[in-house]
């Protein structure tokens, strides 16, 4: 395993792991022995890196059934970061900007017959939504 220490090591390895068997979004990954054996970790570590991974939304739980690896449209790490890290005005009026630029480019890149919310990119329309959320336009 890499030089990194304890809970990031294992993830970065299952990441590793669900990179190199080009495992796609809706498809099981493996069992917590086999990352147990193949990180050669406890499968108490396995566990608590798996929670982890789940409780951001990166993957999900079909009790009886397996791990899969989800969507982005299900990931929560956007959400908890801003929750944590936007508390000011000049957080908020910074975030604003953000998304003005968003609005902008979708813009210029369609000539005007999109929006942020109907462009044809997931993960800025996801970044978009959260945006509105916390600067209130």
């Amino acid at each position: 395993m890499s030089e990194k220490k304890g809970l990031e090591a294992v993830i970065e390895e299952i990441y590793m792991i669900i990179d190199s068997e080009r495992i796609q979004v809706g498809q099981k990954i493996p069992s917590e022995r086999y990352l147990s054996e193949n990180l050669n970790v406890s499968r108490q570590s396995v566990r608590e890196a798996l929670r982890a991974l789940e409780f951001l939304g990166i993957i999900y739980v079909k009790r009886g059934e397996g791990t899969y690896l989800a969507d982005i449209d299900s990931h929560q790490l956007f959400e908890l970061i801003a929750k944590y890290l936007v508390r000011t005005d000049k957080q908020r009026r910074e975030l604003s900007e953000v998304q003005h630029m968003m609005e902008e480019y979708v813009g210029r890149k369609t000539g005007g017959d999109e929006t942020v919310l109907s462009y044809d990119n997931k993960i800025m329309r996801k970044i978009y939504v959260i945006l509105k959320k916390y600067t209130g336009r």
